[in-house]
């Protein structure tokens, strides 16, 4: 079942199934956030709106999202009234931002808000996206005489839709191409054509997983689970053909991660307390 269509259910049997099979009467105010937020939903679906494109629910805090669909709701009233966004944002003297989910860029929120209010899908595969048909193949029909060519026709069509690649040096042409070709066909948020301002680097954080591991740094120097139960450096089974790992790795990776360890709580130690956590969010752009 896809995710949102998930999460949709789950809001639903929440907000409804949940109070006609709970035996025990509530007080009207507590029913009242449930009430009004079924009540914001089909507003949208009489408006015809596909809510699920734009909305980051918490069902398990109905008054925030019942706050973030009044908002919506007020933001779409106020746009129809005025008509563009020029006019929306002379009319507040300043910037306005469409409340919607994800947070990208006021200019891609916005581009997305628009094309959404008249019916337009803002989530699309990145090829489709491209301002420029290419001839996409499989990596396995590809020639090791003509992989590097290829590569560089995918990087200058995603360039071209202001999209950048930053991958590790040194990786085997076939496992960037590899890479690519999945990217190209993962579904993202659509962007204003030649604005795309996304950049691909290859990274989710899990190193045991990433076939960029035995050219990354970080990817060298931490020791995992899955290391410590293979008993070596875990490599992905696409790697194997480059790359193998011995069991000495482990015991490297062993001595990087204590030596990270110790660097890290020394840090802590010189950076204790709220002051060290307001320190960390701001050099890592992470929230709480």
């Amino acid at each position: 079942m896809p995710q949102k269509q998930a999460i949709k259910l789950k809001t639903i049997y929440i907000s409804s199934v949940f109070f006609l099979q709970n035996p025990t009467p509530m007080p009207k105010e507590d029913i009242a956030p449930y009430l009004r937020n079924l009540a914001l939903k089909r507003e949208f679906e009489h408006q015809g709106f596909d809510l699920d494109a734009v909305m980051e629910f918490t069902p398990l805090e109905l008054d925030l999202e019942n706050r973030r669909l009044e908002s919506l709701l007020d933001f779409i009233d106020q746009y129809r009234k005025c008509g563009s966004r020029d006019i929306m944002e002379t009319t507040a003297n300043g910037y306005v931002f469409p409340p919607i989910f994800p947070c990208i860029s006021p200019d891609n929120d916005w581009y997305r808000f628009e094309q959404w209010i008249k019916g337009e899908s803002i989530n699309k595969k990145l090829l489709d996206q491209l301002p420029d048909e290419i001839s996409l193949r499989k990596p396995a029909e590809i020639d090791e005489d003509e992989i590097e060519k290829a590569i560089e026709q995918l990087v200058e069509s995603l360039e071209k839709a202001g999209c950048g690649i930053s991958l590790n040096d040194d990786i085997p042409a076939r496992l960037v191409y590899s890479y690519l070709y999945e990217v190209l066909h993962e579904t993202i948020e659509v962007f204003e054509p030649g604005a795309g301002n996304w950049v691909f680097d290859g990274c989710s954080g899990y190193c045991p997983g990433c076939f960029q591991r035995p050219w990354c740094e970080f990817g060298l120097s931490s020791c995992w689970n899955e290391d410590e139960e293979a008993g070596k450096m875990y490599l992905i089974e696409e790697l194997s053909q480059y790359v193998c790992a011995t069991p000495q790795s482990l015991a490297i990776l062993q001595q990087l991660q204590a030596e990270q360890d110790a660097a890290f709580e020394r840090f802590k130690t010189k950076n204790p307390g709220p002051e060290f956590f307001y320190f960390y969010t701001q050099k890592t752009n992470v929230r709480p």
